[in-house]
């Protein structure tokens, strides 16, 4: 009888370890996947501000040379145009 009980009580022990590890490691994904989403929206927002400001400067730089802008977009849209045929 001793025996049962001590194999019972130590696969309880064992049980509530592993509860107890499983709720940790849950623990600690959550919070890994919290720190891994807030870093992902910082470099969204800092890709977001850099995208904005060389936007900003190419419109300056089109609106400071209208010429060289149209002669770009014109090169540009033949380069495509032919890769688009080929294709």
């Amino acid at each position: 009888m001793a025996a049962k009980k001590k194999n019972g009580k130590s696969k309880k022990d064992i049980e509530e370890t592993i509860y107890d590890t499983t709720e940790a490691l849950q623990d600690k994904a959550e919070e890994t996947y919290d720190a891994l989403l807030d870093r992902l929206k910082y470099e969204r927002d800092g890709l977001e501000r850099e995208l904005r400001h060389e936007y900003r400067n190419a419109r300056r730089y089109v609106r400071a040379h209208p010429e060289q802008g149209l002669g770009i977009a014109f090169v540009a849209g033949l380069v495509l145009g032919a890769f688009l045929t080929r294709k």
